[in-house]
């Protein structure tokens, strides 16, 4: 890969530390296609990276959360006009993997990524997921206290409330050290978004199931994020994906960019819909 971002190769996952940069793709419809925008896409240049964009209740601006450097800190940045034009980023926490669960009196509850912590064995790594109260947009969160949330190690926290009011974090449940990753997806819930349950492991996998039938098998898939309705009922899983079968896409560039997935540490953006069953 070449330094310069603007005029660099396509990268593979390996160089996220140097080339991650945020960038924005929009869809008429949750299942995609998805296009970066035609102007400029980029939101955030390198090193940015774990974005994560929530909708204010009180207000109806969008909040993007990101870090911005290897380990952080974590940045909030703002839009009031759905995305068309950003505030500058402000620095709101000196820890990393942002999951901002936006309160209905203003505040933001964010849930993050801690290192070196004293996890409870048996466990294969050190990362736990903590939360930290942040008051107003105006200024940083409390100093985090890295406080474990539940007994098991963690990152990649995704907190949402369902339509019976319910609190659920999806997040990766074997990362860093842990291998294989087949069963990375955790799943934890709450009544209040402060006591957890002990969390389910394997609530997802790498195993990706398509609507004709098929699937694919991967080795990793992370940063899980649910897209709700407004009703906070789930829509669509959001994932990162990594290690999957080559040739993947569409060649005609019909679909997507026409580029064919690679391989090896090539990844991109799963959508994968939600069922529709009857309760």
């Amino acid at each position: 890969c070449k330094e310069d971002p603007d005029v660099r190769k396509r990268c593979g996952l390996n160089n996220w530390e140097t080339h991650s940069r945020i960038a924005q793709a929009t869809s008429t419809s949750i299942e995609g296609p998805y296009r970066r925008l035609a102007s400029d896409p980029v939101i955030l240049p390198p090193e940015h990276h774990n974005p994560s964009i929530h909708v204010k209740p009180t207000t109806g601006d969008w909040h993007l959360f990101t870090i911005s450097g290897p380990t952080g800190p974590i940045e909030r940045m703002i839009s009031s006009d759905e995305g068309k034009t950003w505030g500058n980023p402000k620095t709101v926490s000196p820890r990393q993997n942002p999951g901002p669960l936006m309160m209905k009196d203003g505040s933001t509850y964010l849930f993050y990524r801690a290192d070196g912590l004293d996890i409870p064995l048996p466990t294969c790594s050190n990362e736990g997921i903590s939360v930290t109260h942040c008051p107003s947009d105006d200024g940083p969160c409390n100093p985090p206290n890295d406080m474990l949330i539940f007994g098991h190690t963690g990152e990649d926290p995704s907190v949402f409330v369902d339509h019976r009011g319910n609190y659920h974090m999806l997040f990766n449940a074997l990362p860093y050290k842990c291998v294989p990753k087949f069963e990375q997806g955790g799943h934890a819930w709450s009544a209040d978004g402060f006591n957890w349950s002990d969390p389910r492991i394997g609530a997802f996998d790498t195993t990706v199931k398509f609507t004709d039938g098929t699937d694919m098998k991967c080795e990793r898939r992370e940063r899980p994020q649910m897209v709700t309705g407004k009703d906070g009922r789930p829509v669509a899983l959001v994932s990162a994906v990594t290690g999957c079968p080559k040739g993947l896409g569409d060649p005609s560039g019909s679909v997507g960019d026409g580029k064919l997935y690679r391989g090896a540490d090539d990844s991109f953006t799963l959508v994968q819909k939600m069922s529709t069953a009857a309760e």
